[in-house]
């Protein structure tokens, strides 16, 4: 038997929203032979767009049940048959959020007749189900709603049940097909040939853009896992926008993060949030003052003023300076470091007189010298995208240059301009500092002078 349902709900994610309706219609493969419906009370506001768009309003559900009044009703409806929905992830989700948080569980086989009707009744321009019922002929005449939505489902349903000439339902509920897990727009061959290799995947919408990047030890295993998980946060918008997925294999890891992060702020996808954004760096600056007195000062990283030595945040820059100040004996006054506050450090400093510039500016020196030597040029070395391909991580004076790959295993670089032979350049920026620093005590690495 298919449980036939539709839920309209305060919102697209089932982790912050709550339902509102719920229509079940149980079909026994030829008709309907028994239906089910409820207003549901939320238990929140409905947002005026959703009331729009669904007619269901705050007033209409004050008065309606709460879901733990009818999810017996619901479970038992729904138990022992085949759960089936027009893009049945979004109902699925929603319902079974609902019973895990009355400390219950649904685990159904699952039906998706947007999938169904992509493959059993192929050469539509929309499988939305408005506009599929339209070119069927089905009749809604309560479109939004969840009865309306479920009989044009149900209605469609017998319609796939007659065309599956080539078995497509009995192929998608094999235990092992997980076909109602995936996007209800991403063909299943994508999916199968997906690798299971480390590296960059990339997420298209129905025009070829990227809408989302991200980056795997297993990209095969953890694109399961986007489609798998009901804990929907952004991923329901993301699945309905899926059409097709791409890769590129990096081999190493490392590789993996910084060509992940390059392609967010080239393409700007809308389903990335963090790294899309430029961060600010801070960096250490060098000058003299009026009096004569050398100078050392944190700022944020500008265009044309290149500093000694940049971070990745203002307390790193920070902690970094104190350590220079403690070590080379410097007054913390010529610093931007007040001498108060070095007392917390264990640090103390009688000021300087005028007389004592020549000493203050040598021993100034000195600290220069040591944090030229600490931005250090090396490169790092990993696996490459096959054996026995090798990967190699270039980052020359404190600046991150890029990635290449390299295939001669007796290969070695002694000089800075063999290993600018091999890679690609790419842009610095904190996040792949944070990478590069991340990874640098996990690979073998080449120190230059």
């Amino acid at each position: 038997m298919y449980a036939i349902v539709d839920i309209e709900t305060t919102g697209a994610s089932a982790a912050h929203n709550k339902v509102t309706e719920v229509a079940v219609l149980i079909h026994d493969g030829v008709q309907v032979v028994d239906e089910y419906q409820t207003l549901v009370n939320p238990e929140c506001g409905i947002p005026i767009g959703i009331t729009s768009l669904t007619g269901i309003s705050n007033e209409m559900v004050a008065d309606a049940p709460k879901f733990f009044e009818v999810a017996k009703d619901i479970y038992e409806l729904l138990d022992g048959n085949i759960f089936v929905a027009h893009n049945v992830n979004f109902d699925y989700s929603f319902l079974k959020r609902e019973f895990q948080e009355l400390g219950g569980n649904i685990n159904l086989n699952k039906l998706c007749t947007v999938r169904l009707s992509r493959k059993i009744l192929p050469g539509y321009k929309s499988y939305s189900l408005g506009r599929l019922c339209d070119e069927l002929g089905i009749a809604n005449h309560a479109r939004h709603r969840a009865m309306g939505d479920a009989r044009a489902t149900a209605e469609l349903m017998t319609l796939l049940i007659q065309k599956d000439s080539q078995g497509d339902i009995e192929t998608a509920l094999k235990r092992n097909s997980k076909e109602a897990d995936l996007p209800p727009y991403l063909p299943k061959k994508v999916f199968d040939e997906l690798p299971d290799g480390t590296g960059v995947y990339y997420f298209h919408d129905e025009h070829g853009k990227v809408i989302y990047v991200g980056k795997a030890n297993d990209i095969k295993k953890r694109i399961r896992g986007h489609f798998s998980s009901t804990d929907v946060v952004y991923k329901q918008g993301l699945k309905d926008k899926l059409y097709d997925i791409t890769y590129e294999i990096c081999g190493d890891e490392m590789i993996a993060f910084l060509l992940e992060s390059y392609e967010i702020k080239r393409l700007f996808p809308m389903f990335n949030k963090a790294q899309k954004f430029p961060t600010g760096r801070y960096g250490l600056y060098h000058y003299e003052d009026g009096r004569g007195f050398h100078r050392l000062s944190i700022g944020k990283v500008a265009k044309g003023h290149a500093p000694l030595i940049s971070f990745t945040s203002f307390d790193r820059a920070r902690s970094y300076l104190i350590q220079k100040v403690k070590e080379f004996n410097l007054n913390p006054e010529l610093c931007s470091l007040p001498a108060t506050m070095m007392k917390y450090f264990g640090y103390s400093f009688k000021t300087s007189t005028q007389e004592e510039i020549d000493i203050q500016n040598d021993l100034v020196e000195q600290a220069i010298r040591a944090i030229k030597d600490d931005t250090q040029t090396f490169c790092l070395l990993g696996r490459g995208r096959q054996y026995p391909e090798k990967s190699v991580v270039l980052v020359e004076a404190g600046t991150y240059k890029g990635f290449g790959y390299y295939e001669d295993a007796d290969r070695s670089f002694d000089t800075i301009e063999s290993v600018k032979e091999v890679i690609k350049p790419f842009p610095d920026n904190p996040d792949v500092q944070r990478i590069v620093n991340q990874f640098y005590n996990k690979r073998e690495s080449v120190v230059f002078d």
